[in-house]
Order: structure tokens, then sequence, then C-alpha cells
């Protein structure tokens, strides 16, 4: 069993059966869940977030305050294209996240930060267009596979133009700060924001300056905040951006990054934990087969480790607990490689 040699990953066209697709990937994740074993099924925004508050909710109870969370959901993970990728579900979820935590007495307010400014543009323009406003209502959960406007289409063709490489320039250090800007108190659980704003950075050598001068006058705490949420981070610039909030925040407030696609981490996420990861994945029974055989999903828990749970007829996921241990050295941040996955679920096979 291999990635190569069956459809593991929902397939990689994006095309006009887009929706299909992600109910198809709500369908397996319901029908076949095992709540006792594996938690709250995260078939929408706000299902995933409470699954997800319930192991960072750990990790801080630990006093791990720089946490990172990973769900490869297709409408979740902006690697997966304009077609895909909802902007507006990743920050439905994350204002599901910090109401938890605030329900929870771990945070008080916290700081959703998105790119730039014309992300949080959609954003908000979604928001009237669905009439969800600022209710901090824990049961309004918006439909995270919706697809946004054509325009937000462009939009994200945009953002996906330009992968480059982690900066090679080091990060001024930051004092740590002290108490963010004093605002009138409120009971909403976040407030959205953006890493940039409306800076327009150059992919020159003043980049580097230019994104630094963005996130001291953006990224910054006011009020009650005391957490951050920051997401999807993935280029030279967001790498930068991110290293600018961390050496400002990282000893003194809760970081959240969600999503990161980064592909070098920086150092300053040495001490960061993997709080919540989740990756589905579907064996095709032929190319020509639209039926889903062999299923499995790619679950982390903090303080759990990587777990593969597999369902082979139809009859819910069971944990493999064969083959290899979890991988140390990608157990904290990053996701195992396809090839431990692999030899996870060819033990379980060979038990049945």
């Amino acid at each position: 069993l291999s990635s190569r040699d069956d459809d593991w990953n929902l397939g990689d066209e994006k095309n006009d059966e887009d929706d299909s697709r992600l109910d198809e990937m709500r369908q397996i994740l319901e029908s076949s869940w095992n709540g006792e074993a594996m938690g709250q099924v995260p078939s929408d925004s706000g299902k995933a977030a409470e699954a997800c508050s319930q192991a960072v909710a750990n990790a801080m109870r630990q006093n791990r305050n720089v946490l990172m969370v990973d769900l490869r959901l297709p409408s979740f993970d902006i690697t997966e294209g304009p077609r895909a990728y909802d902007s507006f579900g990743v920050y439905d979820f994350c204002s599901h996240l910090s109401r938890h935590l605030k329900q929870l007495s771990l945070v008080t307010k916290t700081l959703i930060l998105f790119r730039n400014d014309l992300e949080v543009k959609h954003i908000e323009q979604e928001k009237l267009i669905r009439g969800d406003g600022d209710s901090d209502d824990l049961n309004d959960t918006a439909n995270p596979g919706r697809q946004l406007q054509n325009d937000v289409d462009d939009f994200r063709d945009q953002l996906m133009a330009n992968w480059d490489d982690e900066s090679a320039n080091p990060v001024p250090s930051v004092a740590p700060s002290g108490e963010p800007t004093p605002l009138a108190s409120d009971n909403s659980s976040h407030r959205l924001g953006s890493m940039i704003g409306e800076a327009e950075i150059s992919s020159g050598p003043d980049q580097f300056d230019q994104t630094i001068q963005a996130v001291d006058q953006h990224a910054l705490l006011q009020g009650e905040e005391d957490a951050l949420i920051i997401v999807a981070p993935y280029d030279t610039t967001d790498t930068v951006a991110l290293r600018r909030t961390l050496a400002r925040y990282g000893n003194t407030r809760t970081i959240i990054i969600v999503n990161s696609r980064i592909e070098l981490l920086p150092r300053e996420l040495d001490n960061a934990v993997m709080c919540y990861g989740i990756l589905p994945l579907i064996a095709r029974r032929g190319h020509n087969d639209p039926d889903a055989g062999l299923k499995a999903v790619v679950l982390k828990r903090y303080p759990d480790p990587w777990t593969v749970y597999v369902d082979v007829d139809d009859d819910g996921f069971y944990e493999a607990k064969g083959g290899p241990m979890s991988p140390v050295d990608s157990s904290d941040k990053q996701f195992p490689s396809p090839e431990w996955i692999a030899l996870k679920v060819q033990a379980f096979l060979q038990k049945q």
C-alpha cells in the first residue's frame, strides 16, 4: 500500500466537482468516526474548533504557550488553491476556537491575524453576506464548505502567486511586550486583523525591512487581548512577520499558529508544540471507481502522539496499533512521513 498505488488525497484536479469532494470528506468522517477513541468529529468549522480547543487547553495547562494546529482538510488548506480553500471557513474555525478558550477561562480575548487587509476585507464582506455579524454565540456555526464570490477566487490566485523560501535575514530582537494598549472592555472573544495591513511588500532587498515595519504597525495586541492566532503563514514575508511577532510576544502571550505551510520552521518555533493535527486519507479501489475503499485518518491530540486510524470495511475507524512507533522527530510540530503512515496501515491490515 502506498500513495503511488492508490489515490490517497481525494484528487488533485480543481474542477466543478470540488463541492462534492468536500461533501464526501465530511460524510466519510461522520460515518466512520470513532468518537470514543478520536474525540469530536471535525465535520464543520465549529466542531473542528471544539475538538481542537480540548487539545490546546491541555497544552496551555502544561504552560505551553506557542502552539500549532494543522487541519489538512481541503477547505482549510491554503495549498489546495482558490477553488477549494475557504478563508471564511478558516476564520470561522479560529473565531470558534477563541470562544471555546475564553469559555474555558484560558484567554480573555484573541487577536486573529490573517496575512493582509485584502484578505480581512473579503472575510468582512462574507460576514455581511451571511449575516454573521460579530456574534459570539457558540452555536453560531457557518458552513465551512460554502464557496466565496468570484472576486475571492481572483484574490486567492493573487495570494498563491508568490511562494518563496525563508528569508536569510535575521529578525531584530524586540523587547518583550508589557501590557497591551488599553481599550474599553467588551464581551467579544476575538478581533480580526492582519499581519501587514495594506503594505505593499517588495520581493527585493527591501522586503525584510518593509515587513518588519508593517508588522510593528499592525500586528499588535490591544486592550484585554492576551492571545494571538496567526493564520496560514507560508512564504518569506509571512516567515519574517511570524518571527517578529514571536520575538515580541512569544515569551509572554499565547500564540496559536494555524495551518503553517512554512517549509523550514524558524528557530523561534523550537519550543512550539503541535496540539491538534488531522489528515484524512482515502484509497480508491481503482482510478475509475468512484467509491472509496480503505480509509484512514492521521490524528494528533495533545499530549497524545500521532495516531493512525483505519476503516477497511465501512465499520468505523480503529487504531492501527502495529508497525513503527510514533516518530519522535516530527511528533511535536509536523506530520509524520507518508512512509510511516503506510507502514502503520500495512501493519494493521496484516492483523486483519
